[in-house]
């Protein structure tokens, strides 16, 4: 590559003009479409408390991510959740520019400047560029390592050493571009030598040092200390990430190594064609260009796609589901530093193959390209108006009375809470307790430090002697968010978005939803954490409607929200079958059949997908078994309805599914009464043989056998 800083004056200020461009097409782009306060997004409310308190963050700590999302929190603009919004933009801003210069170097300036479009307008760029996690910061120095490691200064070996330990104090998982770095420095380091090697190893480690911050940070006792690495043995265990088995993330675990891989390469080809579009055409281009031009350099930009691509998928081992999806989909960034990189390279040869004159349809292709990229990630993007984890946090806040315990479980609901108790001050008057934490002895050893007025008992999954202790330790009250799973016959009552579990005298009105922030909550959800923050919405009113249920019918206030729990989570088979017993009370059969068969479809469509997505057998049974009850609703309405030939298929299916489900086999009997009697008989006998306790069945076959 050539060195960009020894060009001609001239030529520099030329090339400087694409990089004015890039950060006038961008710049306002990223910032616009920054949410205004705390994203919904995995970890981001746990970063944001991290780095208010400069406390210590889930395994293995990201301490540079921390001390630099703390000064930014000093900044007197905004909110702090936008100011560290504003940290992330900034950062993938910067590695976009950076990634120019290093495409420019070694293309020229508009080829580079229409590759940085591609993976500017990368819709998961953008996404991790408005949230407060470490995923821009790492993009940067990926980027920053590429730039220095390809420059070929005197100093390019110890600098980009340096700044792989330093980065890797961010995530760790920038190792995966060390391959690229030592093909790129190859003739440096052997012009090095040993003592070249130790001297980079030296400034490796003064920059991984930084990891030093957790022990001596912990020893304090921060607010948040996780794990507690105050110890050698601790810390060498957070840094390495024990607790995780090695793994991405303990789901993986449930799988055989290497079983999800192709179902993971089959989804990053489609990340990468929504990502780059035709563009990808341009790719196929600048990888013959580069095998022909510079070999090693497409071995090392080869080694960083194949370590962070194939490599970290097959790893991974995550299934394809939403959730896990929205976990890996972060880690596409290095593999598309490439992708955009060889797109660059495309665009390069390409207008280099024609004469000057016959070149500018080549740009003007590259350039609908990222246009294209752009209008498919454009509203999904645009988080400008996205308040839902502050929101759902403050409704969660605002249901709990004086001094109650409120229990929470998945990331987003819990580190949400904890962000707007910590950072924005709102009612320190509750006690705030993690599930899945809630045996661990550091996080224990933490709430009696700062939280002593709650008792706490483990929880995780926790017995109902030990939620009644929590009951009996704290007066003011057990409540539960609705991710959080309650051991069974837990007395748990619909408390608005919570669970009432062990409430005191009194309390709330369980349907205060007109406090409610539904008017700010978009149904549009993009991604997985936006949609389960309406899913906990929709299993409260659903709840609701269920204890009504139970307690002897829908009023229609409960048939109110039954609807709204469908528009928030169409995947909510429940809502639709609470809804038809609404119907069939009142003997309003065809919109009982109606609502039944709602509820059966969205299980029809929830069996699929649990085979593409890899789901655990145990799941798909549950999903199957649960459908069978609402097909043995729906013909029973069916039947009301006179429409046999549906009852009948609709029992069978249900008796299909779940194999133990008596009703289904006695409603057959039912309908071939008078008209089958030896089927009658037959289903009367499987009735009986899956529930001996079934004292009609058992009446009608003794009738029949006394024949």
């Amino acid at each position: 590559m050539q060195d960009l800083n020894a060009a001609e004056p001239g030529l520099l200020r030329r090339e400087n003009i694409f990089a004015a461009l890039l950060l006038a097409a961008l710049g306002p782009l990223y910032l616009y479409c920054l949410p205004p306060a705390l994203p919904p997004y995995r970890d981001a409310g746990e970063m944001a408390s991290a780095a208010w308190t400069l406390g210590v963050a889930h395994q293995p700590g990201y301490p540079l991510y921390i001390l630099t999302a703390k000064l930014f929190t000093l900044l007197p603009l905004g909110n702090p959740a936008w100011r560290l919004n504003l940290l992330s933009a900034g950062a993938g801003l910067a590695g976009v520019l950076i990634f120019w210069r290093v495409a420019a170097s070694a293309f020229s300036p508009a080829a580079a400047f229409l590759g940085a479009m591609l993976l500017g307008f990368n819709f998961t760029l953008r996404t991790v560029s408005s949230v407060p996690e470490m995923y821009s910061l790492n993009f940067l120095f990926a980027a920053l390592l590429l730039y220095t490691a390809s420059s070929g200064g005197r100093r390019a070996v110890i600098l980009s050493a340096f700044l792989l330990g330093l980065g890797m104090a961010n995530r760790m998982d920038l190792l995966l571009a060390a391959p690229a770095v030592f093909v790129l420095l190859a003739p440096q380091l052997r012009a090095g030598g040993w003592t070249g090697l130790l001297k980079a190893s030296g400034f490796f480690f003064l920059g991984f040092s930084l990891y030093l911050y957790l022990p001596f940070r912990s020893a304090g006792w921060p607010l948040f200390d996780w794990s507690h690495p105050a110890d050698p043995a601790t810390f060498f265990a957070v840094i390495t990430r024990k607790s995780y088995g090695s793994t991405l993330d303990l789901i993986s675990l449930n799988y055989a190594p290497g079983e999800l891989f192709l179902p993971a390469l089959r989804h990053y080809a489609s990340h990468l064609w929504e990502n780059f579009s035709f563009g990808l055409a341009f790719a196929a281009a600048g990888l013959w260009g580069e095998w022909r031009r510079a070999p090693r350099r497409l071995l090392a930009f080869g080694a960083l796609f194949f370590f962070s691509g194939p490599v970290f998928l097959y790893l991974a081992n995550m299934p394809p589901n939403p959730h896990a999806l929205a976990i890996v989909e972060p880690y596409y960034l290095l593999p598309d530093l490439c992708a955009a990189f060889w797109c660059a390279a495309g665009i390069y040869s390409l207008s280099q193959v024609v004469p000057r004159s016959r070149a500018i349809p080549v740009y003007a292709l590259a350039a609908a390209a990222a246009l294209l990229v752009f209008q498919g990630g454009s509203y999904g993007s645009n988080r400008r108006w996205l308040f839902a984890a502050e929101d759902y946090a403050s409704d969660v806040l605002r249901t709990a009375p004086p001094g109650a315990v409120v229990v929470a479980k998945k990331d987003v609901q819990l580190f949400s809470l904890w962000y707007l108790q910590a950072v924005k001050g709102l009612r320190p008057d509750l006690h705030v307790v993690a599930q899945g934490l809630s045996a661990a002895p550091w996080y224990k050893a933490s709430k009696r430090r700062y939280d002593p007025g709650l008792a706490l008992y483990p929880l995780n999954p926790g017995t109902p002697a030990d939620w009644e202790a929590l009951a009996r330790g704290n007066p003011g009250g057990v409540y539960a968010t609705m991710d959080v799973e309650l051991p069974a016959g837990a007395p748990s009552l619909p408390h608005g978005v919570v669970s009432r579990l062990y409430p005191p005298a009194g309390g709330l009105s369980p349907r205060p939803w007109q406090f409610y922030s539904f008017p700010r909550l978009d149904r549009s959800y993009r991604d997985f954490f936006d949609r389960d923050l309406g899913t906990s919405y929709a299993q409260a009113l659903l709840s609701g409607a269920a204890r009504l249920s139970a307690a002897g019918g829908l009023d229609a206030d409960a048939l109110r929200d039954l609807r709204v729990a469908s528009l928030l989570d169409p995947d909510l088979p429940d809502a639709p079958l609470y809804e038809g017993f609404y119907y069939s009370a009142r003997s309003d059969w065809a919109a009982a059949k109606s609502c039944f068969r709602a509820s059966a479809d969205v299980y029809e469509r929830l069996l699929p997908l649990a085979s593409r997505y890899y789901a655990l057998p145990s799941l798909k049974k549950a999903i199957s078994a649960s459908s069978a009850y609402a097909w043995l609703n729906y013909g029973v309405a069916a039947e009301k309805m006179g429409d046999r030939a549906a009852a009948e298929k609709a029992y069978a299916l249900a008796a299909e599914r779940n194999p133990g489900l008596a009703d289904a086999h006695y409603n057959l009997a039912i309908l071939y009464w008078n008209r089958d009697w030896e089927r009658v008989r037959a289903e009367l006998r499987e009735t009986l043989r899956l529930n001996p306790a079934h004292a009609t069945a058992a009446r009608y076959l003794q009738q029949l056998n006394s024949r």
